[in-house]
Parts: C-alpha cells; sequence; structure tokens
C-alpha cells in the first residue's frame, strides 16, 4: 500500500511541474510577479458549444493574442467559463472575483 502511495504522490509532483497556461507564447505561470488574470468568455460563432478565453496578465491588447493556447501551439477551447475555471484552478491559480459586464 505504501508503494502505491508513493508512486501516487511522486505522479502528482511531476504533474504539477508541467503545469503551463500559455498565453501569447508566454507561460504566465513562470511569471513571479504575475497574481491576477481576467478571463473573459465568448462563445464561437461556428461551435456555438464551444467558448474562447481571453486571458488579460496586462500585455499590450490583442485579442488574438490573448487566447490560451496548448503545448501544440493551438487555441484551446473550453465547454463553458467553469471549464476555463477548473482549468486554471488545475494549473495552480485560485478564483477571486466574478464581474459581469
Amino acid at each position: 500500500m505504501k508503494k502505491i502511495l508513493v508512486v501516487l504522490a511522486l505522479g502528482l509532483f511531476s504533474f504539477e511541474g508541467n503545469a503551463q497556461v500559455i498565453v501569447d507564447g508566454v507561460d504566465i505561470n513562470k511569471m513571479d510577479e504575475l497574481q491576477y488574470v481576467e478571463l473573459v468568455g465568448q462563445t464561437r460563432f461556428i461551435n456555438l458549444t464551444k467558448i474562447k478565453v481571453f486571458v488579460d496578465y496586462g500585455q499590450d491588447f490583442s485579442w488574438r493574442q490573448q487566447t490560451i493556447k496548448d503545448e501544440s501551439g493551438e487555441r484551446s477551447s473550453f465547454n463553458s467559463m467553469v471549464d476555463a475555471l477548473n482549468f486554471m484552478y488545475a494549473n495552480g491559480w485560485e478564483f477571486e472575483q466574478l464581474s459581469h459586464r
């Protein structure tokens, strides 16, 4: 039993080490000075069941460059804002505040 727990613990530590949130080619998890980001969701016109999530962390403004991308450089799509929040939480971020515009 202890061996299984050790293997699981090592697996969790390796997962934490690989956590990445890439926005405009920048892994924002590695930016020590970064404390807050804003997530903005937008329904996709082609696929209404998915949303695009834009991330504002204080960088120069460009809608195209504010999307979250995966390791292969493809834009990540989410089922809902809650899906995006769960993704951010899995990558070490905490929810702070909700606002409507």
